[in-house]
C-alpha cells in the first residue's frame, strides 16, 4: 500500500494544471495568481499629507503663518508656500512646492488667517512619493492567494482582470441506498446523506466548485449514468462517495473504469480512509472515497486536495507545523498512518493540538470545531501529551 506523501506525489504527476484565465476582481477571490504583478506607477504617486494640518517649510522659524491656500483630500496644489506661509491640508491631500512639514491641526491656534502652533515637533508627517513601492517593483508574484488585502493591492494597482486560476469543477455523486435527503424523514434502515453537504463545502473552502451532485443509489449501472449524463466538457474532477471498498455492492472502481479511466491506486496506509481509488482519464481525475463522513474529512484534507491544488496552481499547499500534543492521555499508534482530527487550544506555553475523541469513520458528532489533523506515523508508539506533534492546519 501507498503511504500518503508517496499517493500525494503521484497525484501530483499525473494531475494537469489547468489554464489560466481573466477574471474581474469581484470574481477572483480564493484564487491564485497566475502572473507576477508590479507596480505600474509609484506608490504614493505623489507627495501627500499623513495628517490634517497646515504644511509648512521645515526650517521656518516664523512665529506666525500665514494661510494662503487650502487642498483637500482629492484636490490639486495650485500655489507654492514661502517662508510665513502655510496651506490648510488634510489627510490624503497633494503636499504644495515649498512645503516639507506637515504640524498637526492639534497644535495650532488660528485667528482668521493666521496660524501659530504651540511647538514645533520633528516629525515631517509627510508621504513620500515611491515611499511604498516604485514603477516597476514586483509586490505579488505567481502563485499568490488572492484574499481581500492581495486584491485591494490589484485594486489599488488599477489591475481590474488579473490572471488567475481557474476553479476547479467537480461532479459529485453519492452512492448507497440507505440514503435520503437531509429534508427527509429516514424510514427504517435508512440515513441522511450528509457527504453531499461536507464536500460541497469543503471544495467552496478549496476554490473549487460542485457543479453537479446526485444520488446513485448502489446500482451499478445507475452510477455510470449518473457519471455519462453530465457534459464530459463540464467537469475536471468526479468524486464518488461510497463504494471504494470490495464489497458485493461495491461498484466505485468498475464504474470509473468502465468509462475509461485508469486506476493508479485503490488503497492506502491510512486511517481513516484506507480504501480510497485515484484514476485519471486524459485530463480528467476521479476519486471513490470511502463512505463514512470522517474518513471523507480526513481523504479530502491529506489527499484530495492536493489534486484541487494541482489542477489550479500546479502544486500542493500541504503544509505542516510542530507543536505540543494537548490533552490528558496519550494517542494511540496503529499499524496505519492515523490522522487524528483536533482542535486547536492555548496552553500556558503557547498553542496546543487538543485531540478530539471519536469512535469511528462514520461518527462526527464530536468533532464539532475541528481546525486541525494530527499526524500520527504508521507503528507509532503512543503519542504522550506534552511532546512535539506533527500538525495539519485547516
Amino acid at each position: 500500500m501507498l503511504t500518503t506523501d508517496e499517493a500525494r506525489a503521484l497525484i501530483a504527476e499525473r494531475v494537469h494544471i489547468l489554464d489560466a484565465e481573466r477574471v474581474p476582481l469581484a470574481g477572483a477571490h480564493g484564487r491564485r495568481l497566475r502572473e507576477p504583478v508590479s507596480a505600474r506607477e509609484d506608490i504614493p504617486a505623489f507627495e501627500r499629507s499623513a495628517m490634517d494640518g497646515y504644511a509648512i517649510r521645515g526650517g521656518d522659524a516664523s512665529a506666525q503663518f500665514r494661510i494662503v491656500t487650502e487642498i483637500a483630500t482629492g484636490g490639486v496644489a495650485t500655489r507654492a508656500i514661502g517662508t510665513g506661509e502655510c496651506a490648510r491640508v488634510f489627510t490624503g491631500a497633494p503636499i504644495p512646492d515649498g512645503a516639507t512639514q506637515v504640524i498637526v491641526q492639534e497644535l495650532a491656534q488660528r485667528e482668521g488667517d493666521n496660524v501659530s502652533f504651540s511647538k514645533r515637533p520633528a516629525a515631517l508627517n509627510i508621504r513620500r512619493r515611491g515611499e511604498d513601492a516604485r514603477i516597476g517593483d514586483f509586490l505579488l508574484k505567481s502563485g499568490t492567494l488572492l484574499r481581500a488585502l492581495e486584491l485591494s493591492l490589484l485594486a489599488q494597482l488599477g489591475v481590474v482582470n488579473p490572471l488567475v486560476s481557474p476553479r476547479p469543477r467537480i461532479l459529485h455523486i453519492v452512492t448507497g441506498s440507505e440514503l435520503v435527503a437531509p429534508n427527509e424523514v429516514p424510514a427504517g434502515g435508512q440515513i441522511r446523506d450528509s457527504n453531499s453537504t461536507m464536500i460541497a463545502a469543503l471544495a467552496s473552502d478549496a476554490g473549487a466548485d460542485v457543479v453537479r451532485q446526485s444520488r446513485a443509489g448502489d446500482h451499478l449501472h445507475a452510477l455510470i449514468s449518473a457519471v455519462q449524463s453530465a457534459p464530459e466538457s463540464g467537469w475536471e474532477m468526479l468524486l464518488i462517495s461510497g463504494g471504494a471498498s470490495v464489497g458485493d455492492y461495491d461498484f466505485g472502481r468498475r464504474a470509473i473504469e468502465a468509462i475509461g479511466f485508469a486506476v493508479h491506486f485503490h488503497q492506502l496506509n491510512l486511517r481513516p480512509g484506507k480504501p480510497l481509488i485515484f484514476a485519471t482519464r486524459d485530463r480528467q481525475v476521479a476519486f471513490v472515497i470511502p463512505g463514512n463522513p470522517l474518513s471523507h474529512f480526513v481523504c479530502w484534507h491529506v489527499v484530495i486536495r492536493t489534486a484541487i491544488d494541482a489542477l489550479s496552481s500546479g502544486a500542493s499547499q500541504l503544509g505542516f507545523v510542530e507543536m505540543p500534543l494537548g490533552g490528558d492521555r496519550p494517542l494511540p499508534g496503529h499499524s496505519r498512518e492515523t490522522w487524528w482530527p483536533a482542535r486547536m487550544a492555548w496552553g500556558a506555553r503557547g498553542p496546543l493540538a487538543e485531540p478530539l475523541s471519536w469512535q469511528s469513520s462514520g461518527d462526527i458528532t464530536r468533532l464539532v470545531g475541528v481546525d486541525s489533523l494530527i499526524r500520527i506515523p504508521s507503528e507509532s508508539p503512543p503519542l504522550s501529551p506534552g511532546g512535539n506533534v506533527a500538525v495539519m492546519l485547516l
